[in-house]
């Protein structure tokens, strides 16, 4: 390839010499010829666009018969198409491991224009992200970085006050204040000098068990990792409010100052699994909301490695600190194991859960748990045996990228970015076609989304899916990534979902209640409930 094609700096031009330009087609309308899926899928019914979310993007979907008549049920396109002439095996795992997007990222590297646009994308994943919590409300706002009174930190009852009324305020009694100790990580230490530790901090929710069928009570965990820009402990008023007109649900309306507006929703779901019965550990990310770091925003396999060490500290106490329901403060060795009510937290079959941002630290902690334990530094990739816990018993991942680099969506050179976050800035965020080849090794996955939901191709989802062989389940609906446009009845439905596999997980069954496996896309799309997101059309789609 030339330096003069390279300096271009779309990926378009820069893999024209790697994979063939076929790749990289744009969904766009059938009417101009191009494509929306890989041959061998249902083609398309129909297609819709939604004014609501400010955009003229064209979504394919599949007719559907519901009660209120028929409907086009979209979904989010593939971007990346397979080469009609690639004469490869797998175009998906081979074109977009660690390897070949660091291959392509040397060869950018070899034009000063490339490399500067890829180091300057790659440089916003660097960026200090300023705290919310606490911005609205000065009760809960902390310094991070320096020596926190844990009473400080907002409890569960602080969102039953009447003008938030969240359903996790009813586990304020079951609910310790948790803060972690670790490490910088790999930007900090080598490109910002900084040696010493950080803390994490958030909540630690005892459940009374999962009903196990029998009568019995199992202790079970999940470990809870946000999403982008949302911070556990800030305030957020209910995003939904009734339409007098329809009698349904619509998008709140007026002027009514959050924090982080997602986090209602968000802990709805979390009050979901807590009142199941499982254990929840609920913290802020490093470089976010209550926890420290400056620059971990996006090192989601440091925050992978950060799951590890809490759980040990939760077993050990070393590094740990704790206050209890009742205002007791402990630490160290007195604070090991009371979280987890006495017993080791290796001992609590876990399941580990990702929303957006979050789906990507629980995919790299289950490759480092079960495939190998890899992270990046001065040194390059360097690779441990993977971690081998045994009590770890799945993942769910919610608004995922289960397809790897080459089916996100829209996500034109972030293959060739996040090479070089990794090699020039050692942050890996998104992961690489490695993880996805490797998904069958882990013991279970559930996947849930909204059909149109903008993340990954929907064909993603579904092929991360098929190479599960143990427990799984895909679960979708008709809606897209972000929470606050999801109607309760949505957000109902997604808390049963994940409740259903996090119990058959736990409790060592070999199918989810529930579940369904679609033979194709179109089964797929047509497997969601009649629900609908809030204020976004239904009507203004038209046949192909």
């Amino acid at each position: 390839m030339s330096t003069k094609s390279l300096a271009r700096g779309s990926l378009s031009l820069l893999l024209s010499s790697l994979v063939p330009a076929a790749a990289l087609m744009l969904p766009v309308s059938p009417a101009k010829g191009q494509s929306f899926v890989n041959p061998g899928n249902p083609p398309p019914d129909c297609t819709s666009i939604f004014p609501e979310l400010e955009s003229e993007r064209v979504w394919p979907g599949y007719l559907a018969q519901w009660d209120s008549g028929e409907i086009c049920i979209p979904f989010t396109p593939t971007d990346h198409l397979r080469p009609a002439d690639y004469s490869g095996g797998d175009y998906y795992v081979e074109e977009f491991t660690d390897s070949r997007i660091a291959e392509r990222w040397q060869e950018c590297k070899q034009d000063p224009a490339c490399a500067e646009r890829y180091l300057e994308a790659a440089r916003r994943s660097t960026r200090f992200v300023e705290r919310k919590t606490g911005t609205v409300d000065s009760f809960g706002a902390i310094d991070p970085e320096g020596d926190v009174d844990l009473a400080d930190i907002r409890r569960p009852i602080y969102f039953g006050a009447e003008q938030f009324a969240e359903p996790i305020a009813a586990a304020d009694a079951s609910t310790y204040i948790v803060e972690f100790t670790a490490p910088r990580d790999g930007y900090e230490r080598e490109h910002l000098g900084m040696t010493d530790t950080i803390k994490l901090r958030g909540w630690y929710i005892q459940g009374e068990g999962v009903d196990d069928g029998n009568g019995k009570k199992v202790r079970a965990l999940i470990v809870v990792n946000n999403g982008g820009g949302s911070e556990i402990t800030a305030l957020a008023h209910r995003w939904y409010e009734l339409d007098a007109a329809t009698g349904g649900y619509m998008p709140r309306q007026g002027d009514l100052a959050n924090e982080s507006s997602g986090m209602a929703p968000w802990r709805y779901h979390v009050h979901d699994l807590y009142a199941a019965g499982f254990d929840v550990l609920y913290t802020d990310r490093r470089g976010n909301g209550i926890s420290g770091g400056v620059a971990g925003y996006n090192n989601l396999v440091e925050q992978a490695n950060d799951i590890f060490r809490m759980m040990e500290q939760l077993n050990s106490g070393d590094g740990l600190r704790i206050l209890t329901p009742v205002g007791e403060a402990l630490e160290g060795a007195a604070a090991a194991r009371v979280p987890t009510g006495g017993v080791s937290p290796y001992e609590l079959p876990t399941v580990v859960m990702g929303y957006s941002r979050g789906n990507y630290a629980a995919q790299w902690f289950m490759h480092k748990n079960f495939v190998e334990n890899c992270d990046y530094g001065p040194a390059g990739k360097t690779c441990k045996e993977a971690v081998g816990l045994a009590n770890i018993r799945g993942a769910i991942v919610y608004g995922p990228n289960v397809g790897s680099l080459g089916y996100r969506y829209a996500a034109d050179g972030e293959d060739v970015r996040e090479a070089a976050l990794r090699h020039e800035f050692y942050i890996a965020q998104l992961h690489d076609s490695d993880v996805l080849a490797n998904i069958h090794k882990w013991p279970g996955l559930q996947i849930i989304r909204g059909t149109f939901d903008d993340v990954e191709g929907l064909e993603g989802s579904l092929y991360g899916y098929r190479r599960i062989t143990g427990l799984k389940d895909i679960s979708v609906f008709a809606g897209q990534h972000g929470l606050t446009r999801h109607p309760p009845e949505i957000m109902d439905h997604v808390g049963e979902r994940m409740v259903a596999f996090a119990t058959a997980a736990v409790l060592g069954h070999d199918e989810v209640d529930g579940s369904k496996d679609p033979a194709d896309l179109k089964e797929l799309v047509l497997s969601a409930p009649q629900l609908w997101d809030m204020g976004i059309g239904k009507t203004n789609w038209k046949p192909l």
